[in-house]
This record gives C-alpha cells, structure tokens and sequence, in this order.
C-alpha cells in the first residue's frame, strides 16, 4: 500500500481501521494551524464532514463500505474489507498530506454539515 499519511491503518481479524491522531506531535501543529486558518476545530468530526464531502465527490459508493466513528482528539473509521480501506487512503492520503489540495476541498465544503 502507498503512503497512508496521515492515516494509519489496522487490519486486524477482519477489522479494518482506519485512524489519524489529531493530536500526536506530528499532525497536532500542522492540522491544527491549518483548520484554524480555515475557522474550524479540526477535530475528528470536523475530519468526518470533511471526508464525507469529499467521497461524496470522488466515490459516493466506497461510504456505503466505511463507518465513521470520530473522537474529540482523533479520527476513526472502520472499513468492511481491505480493498475498502485501501480505496479510503489511496483517494484520501494524497488530499490529506498536501495542505494546497486539501485546502480547496475544504473552501468549497458545506459549513453545515462539518460537525466543529
């Protein structure tokens, strides 16, 4: 699998777990900043509306396949195989990881459905 940053993931006896801690030393300044510039939070269901939004986008169908299930200080979700999981960070790393990309997703995200 490519890079999966800012994401971890987790393929464990049929559970397939996809995370990012928003608040460890390395995501916690870069996110953080760049949310605030944006006026949100940048808490795991900020991440959710944001991602949602932006599958909605790239593959409607793949959030038939994932379960979100945000924290305050970082982000869950739970894919049901491998293959949705590995579509999840393949589309979603590359946005993520280049604050430029991820900044027109977010500029063009509805306001009220981002859960701060």
């Amino acid at each position: 699998m490519k890079d999966t940053f800012p994401f971890q993931t987790t393929a464990e006896d049929g559970n397939y777990t996809i995370s990012a801690d928003l608040e460890s030393e390395v995501l916690y300044p870069k996110y953080y900043d760049f949310f605030n510039e944006h006026e949100y939070e940048g808490n795991g269901y900020c991440w959710e509306g944001h991602i949602t939004q932006i599958l909605e986008q790239l593959d409607p169908v793949l959030l038939d396949h994932i379960e979100f299930d945000p924290e305050a200080g970082a982000f869950f979700a739970y894919a049901d195989s491998k293959a949705s999981m590995e579509k999840f960070v393949n589309l979603l790393s590359p946005i993520f990881a280049d604050l430029t990309k991820l900044a027109t997703y977010v500029a063009a995200a509805d306001r009220d459905r981002i859960d701060d």
